[in-house]
Order: structure tokens, then C-alpha cells, then sequence
């Protein structure tokens, strides 16, 4: 249940510039939720993924520090995301937006208000 496993990833090139070309996005400083309705098979309605710019954060340890936290934010929480969005199959992307190193609390924050503001939208196919 408090897992992160590869198949929850989303890793496929083709389905990340999806993403990018069709998604929708949310902006929740310090963070950016891009989503999009896919056609995945998996047992797992969402996959997901963290990133930290280079132009943001040079060093490639503090960017592994971000995304780390990020990670596990989304691992704690990621049950209630599941039965907000029900049957819908999703990819999701969470983009930091700020040069600032920052705490977990307020990563937490921001990604849970992310979260639940998922739940609120009504998702449309548009294939």
C-alpha cells in the first residue's frame, strides 16, 4: 500500500511528451501538476512523475534532495489521490518552480492541496 514501485512510475518518452503537447496543468507555488487522461495497463490508476529543473537547481544533489521528498510526499498520500479520481486512468508530473531548497512540510503542503484539487476536476476524454 506504501509503495512506489516501477510500474506506478512514469518513464515511457512517448507518454511524457503526451503529456507535455495535451496535458492540463495546475500551479500550486512551489509547484506545477501537469495531467492527462491515459490508456495504460496497469493495476495502479495513476502514474506519476518528479522534476527538478537544472536551470532551477545546479546541483544534482540538492535536485535528488527535492525530488526525494517529493517522492515521498506522494507515496504517504497517494491512496486518498486513487479514490478521488476513481476510474480514470491518469499520468501526472509535478514540476518544481522555485530556486529555494525546500522543507518537507511545505512540500507536503503544497502537493496535498495539488492532490485534492484533482479530485474536483472533471476529466473528459479528448481521443
Amino acid at each position: 500500500m506504501f509503495t512506489f514501485t516501477k510500474i506506478e512510475r512514469l518513464c515511457s518518452k512517448k507518454a511524457i511528451d503526451d503529456l507535455f503537447a495535451n496535458g492540463k496543468g495546475k500551479t500550486q507555488f512551489p509547484f506545477k501538476l501537469m495531467y492527462n487522461l491515459s490508456e495504460f495497463e496497469s493495476p495502479f490508476p495513476i502514474r506519476a512523475m518528479f522534476v527538478v529543473p537544472k536551470k532551477k537547481h545546479k546541483r544534482a544533489n540538492k535536485r535528488n534532495v527535492i525530488k526525494r521528498r517529493m517522492r515521498e510526499v506522494y507515496r504517504l498520500h497517494k491512496q486518498t489521490l486513487y479514490d478521488l479520481v476513481k476510474t480514470h486512468k491518469l499520468d501526472i508530473m509535478f514540476i518544481c518552480l522555485t530556486p529555494e531548497e525546500l522543507s518537507y512540510q511545505d512540500i507536503e503542503k503544497a502537493m496535498l492541496s495539488l492532490m485534492n484539487s484533482l479530485g474536483t476536476i472533471e476529466f473528459t476524454s479528448t481521443k
